[in-house]
């Protein structure tokens, strides 16, 4: 036995509802919508829902508060989930069609905004919190104006709706409903009952349900049944033009008319078909793997039976055009010539030998084998040595053509793997597009600064790089663009970078070559042959005109430029021809040739000013407690003066200098290392007791790291507490143990330049390092006595004046006899006795 429940009429339903905010219970709809001024049937299965049903029916109003689902799937959706402008409806009637469901009547009555999900503990059902929404005053004129064009629209539509089979309202409303619906008075219950009886998309309907305007509304449902009337009268007279050239019982002439009728009407001339025709032949003669002509032939398909003014038309021609541009198996003829390449790179850069002999080898082996994939090189070094212009040098070596990438600031990985073409604007990555644009299979790549790529929430560009850089991968490169492989096996990439801050996986693909700082003899030889040149021929002067001395370049790099490179060195050079030439100018201003002129120094201090630069150097004499050290960064190296005072205190430790923590625990160290040797130097045991020391390192404000200076703080400290003073002219680098061993360090040919540069005679390095010499370049060896060490006795005997194991102490640590000792100890425990 069925039950039904009618619910008596509440009177607040012919009434403006008088309270803005109000708390209802919560009915959620998946699929459907209702509107005000509109019923809907709907079936309630769910436990919540019915529950609100019957508090609904139980109140003397009915109302409820119904709100649509943005996910169809949600058994019990919260606020997020929930469409944000509902309906306040009113329970009409309630039927139990089964055992689990009911048939509910609701009526629409006004528009509400969701405010608050409510739901309460012990609760069966759901409540919302929600804000009854008014609808704005409007002109009456405009109100009228709109309603009548609304009116003319309709009867326009549903007269187009009946000669076609498009259908403009949904199935299940009555016609005698549409006819009152046509008599209808009020704009605001018209279009409420459109957008319910309409065959609209949910999206149209949510759009109209929260557009409280209902003129708005009226001019959206107008321009929808203009467009409808449109596409009804384009139908029928597509149709009228392909029968009346239609043969009887000729079904494929049929269609082939009716397609010559469409492509009419939409302006599809003979051009755009001449178009299609020429991307048909260039697929022909393109050179390319069999699943690649595919491809474009399935695209090219697509364009036949498409609208040049549409935008998906745009979208396909363009892949098409990519795929056909792509140089998939045409490259250039690789210079195998080994002499001829040796000669260009020699050109071209100075130095560099471990770069030009890695590629002089590439080249040996590609001359013997028919194929051969091309190396992944990183050129690993500071700013300004070259590194860039270097890739360049390369190309011309073997070649190849040019193609460069910059990586710096790269943070999402469709730069490098390209969009999807489901995406407004898609483009292919990078690597592809370039591609494109050299127009060969082969070239050299040079992906600039792949150090300082970095990921972020739109992927992560190094991941990406790791199938492009993997030699047993890049066959098969896959942009997301094409969607096709893509073989980058010819290609040779080339990569940069400042420093090893690179994923271990794409650090593990390449191989690095380091490139240190140039020595001041690079520097100037590659000022002398290539800069100042260079310089000169951009500013259109001649060597003859102006000229700079040996003396003068060699001040300009010492005084005038601090770098690992050489960049800065290059705007000095510009900047003083360009004051040159305007000095010139001025005494000569007619002119059309200078005559000889020098730069000297003087000229250079004023033109540039006073030096702006000064590198460290050693000292001038002999001191206590003050150690020549050494450090590097990527500027380049310095000598690195560490100071010691030893005063008489509690046995406090003071490190100042801005140390970073590593070199704080070498400082440790160190004190640890003079407290174990203290008998062997003749000091008391308990020095430290009694000793306050102080151990600081120079320019303060520059912030100093690392472990390579814990053999010049010991010998620093020992110096300190045993007055024997340390040699000028030694310089020392080295991590130190607490067993007194000395470990290897970085940073060897920086060091070593910045020694030869301050005027050090003698550099102890570590035992380990010594393997690291024949990168040095040999200059530096002949000017200095490079000493290898591995114990800190023996960096001890070289860097102090005197033998520390034979010196006595002249401070008040040194060593007492047995007698003063014994005599001390006496009169000590006297004391404390009489106390």
């Amino acid at each position: 036995m069925t039950e039904t429940k009618t619910i008596k009429k509440s009177s607040t339903r012919k009434k403006k509802v008088e309270n803005k905010e109000m708390i209802l219970p919560l009915i959620t709809l998946r699929a459907l919508i209702i509107t005000p001024n509109s019923k809907l049937q709907i079936t309630a299965a769910r436990e919540s829902s019915i529950a609100a049903f019957e508090y609904a029916k139980a109140q003397d109003d009915a109302n409820i508060a119904v709100f649509c689902q943005l996910n169809e799937v949600d058994e019990k959706p919260d606020f997020k989930e929930l469409h944000k402008t509902g309906v306040l409806c009113t329970l009409l009637n309630m039927k139990k069609k089964d055992s689990n469901t009911y048939q509910c009547l609701i009526s629409g009555y006004t528009r509400i905004k969701l405010l608050e999900v409510i739901d309460e503990p012990g609760s069966s059902f759901r409540k919302a919190r929600v804000l009854v929404l008014e609808e704005p005053e409007l002109s009456p004129k405009e109100v009228n104006d709109t309603l009548s064009v609304l009116k003319s629209c309709l009867e326009y539509s549903i007269e187009s709706s009946d000669k076609t089979s498009r259908a403009l309202i949904e199935d299940s409303v009555p016609k005698h409903l549409v006819t009152a619906i046509l008599e209808e008075s009020s704009l605001s219950r018209l279009t409420d009952m459109l957008t319910q009886i309409l065959k609209l998309d949910s999206q149209t309907k949510f759009m109209l349900l929260s557009t409280l305007n209902p003129v708005e509304r009226g001019r959206i449902i107008i321009s929808l049944l203009n467009g409808y009337s449109y596409k009804s009268e384009l139908e029928n007279h597509i149709i009228d033009l392909a029968k009346r050239s239609m043969e009887k019982n000729q079904k494929e002439y049929f269609l082939s008319e009716q397609l010559k009728a469409i492509k009419k009407e939409l302006g599809i001339t003979l051009s755009e078909e001449d178009d299609i025709q020429n991307l048909v032949t260039r697929n022909e003669n393109l050179n390319a793997p069999e699943y690649v002509h595919k491809r474009i032939e399935r695209e090219i398909k697509k364009l036949n039976s498409m609208s040049v003014n549409s935008s998906e038309y745009s979208i396909v021609r363009n892949y098409v055009e990519t795929l056909l541009t792509l140089p998939w198996n045409y490259g250039t003829p690789i210079n195998v010539d080994l002499k001829k390449a040796k000669e260009i790179l020699d050109k071209e850069h100075y130095g560099l030998t471990k770069v030009k002999d890695r590629i002089l080898e590439y080249l040996a082996v590609q001359s013997r084998a028919d194929k051969l994939h091309g190396p992944i090189i990183c050129l690993m070094g500071p700013p300004g040595i070259g590194k860039t212009s270097l890739g360049k040098s390369i190309a011309n070596a073997t070649g190849r053509k040019y193609v460069r990438v910059a990586l710096g600031g790269v943070n999402d990985e469709a730069e490098i793997r390209g969009h999807r073409r489901t995406y407004i604007g898609a483009l292919p990555g990078r690597i592809i597009s370039n591609m494109v644009k050299v127009g060969v299979n082969n070239p050299l790549f040079l992906l600039d600064e792949i150090d300082k790529v970095s990921a972020s929430a739109h992927g992560d560009p190094s991941s990406a790089l790791l199938e492009v850089l993997d030699p047993e991968q890049n066959s098969t490169f896959e942009d997301n663009y094409i969607e096709i492989d893509y073989d980058l096996s010819n290609v040779m990439f080339v990569t940069t970078a400042n420093s090893y801050n690179i994923p271990g996986p794409l650090l593990d693909r390449m191989e690095i070559i380091d490139l240190s700082s140039y020595t001041e003899d690079e520097k100037f030889n590659i000022a002398k042959e290539h800069l100042l040149p260079k310089q000169l021929r951009l500013a259109h002067v001649t060597d003859k005109e102006i000229s700079i001395d040996d003396k003068t370049l060699l001040h300009l790099i010492r005084y005038y430029t601090h770098e690992a490179g050489v960049r800065e060195l290059e705007r000095i050079l510009t900047e003083l021809i360009r004051k040159t030439i305007k000095d010139l100018m001025i005494s000569h201003p007619k002119a059309k040739k200078f005559k000889h002129t020098a730069i000297n120094v003087d000229d250079v201090h004023r033109m540039l000013g006073p030096e702006r630069y000064d590198f460290t150097s050693k000292l001038n004499d002999n001191k206590v407690g003050i150690v020549n050290g050494l450090s590097w960064s990527s500027l380049g190296g310095d000598i690195l003066q560490l100071e010691a005072v030893a005063n008489e205190g509690k046995g406090k430790h003071q490190l100042t200098g801005k140390l970073g923590e590593v070199m704080k625990e070498s400082i440790s160290t160190a004190i640890t290392v003079v407290r174990t040797l203290s008998k062997d130097l003749h000091l008391n045991s308990d020095f430290f007791e009694t000793c306050d020391l102080h151990v600081h390192v120079p320019e303060g404000a520059v912030p100093k790291d690392g472990p390579s200076a814990g053999v010049g703080m010991v010998t620093a400290v020992v110096s300190a507490l045993t007055g024997n003073a340390v040699r000028a002219d030694v310089a020392m680098t080295g991590e130190i143990t607490l067993r007194g061993d000395v470990l290897p360090i970085g940073g060897l040919k920086e060091k070593l330049l910045a020694a030869m540069r301050g005027g050090i005679k003698t550099v102890m390095i570590p035992k380990e390092n010594e393997k690291d010499l024949w990168d040095i370049p040999h200059v530096v060896q002949e000017k200095m006595t490079i000493k290898p060490v591995s114990r800190i006795e023996e960096v001890l005997k070289t860097a102090l004046v005197s033998d520390p194991y034979k010196f006595k102490p002249t401070t008040m640590w040194k060593l007492k006899d047995k007698k003063a000792a014994t005599t001390s100890k006496k009169t000590t425990a006297a004391a404390k006795k009489n106390v």
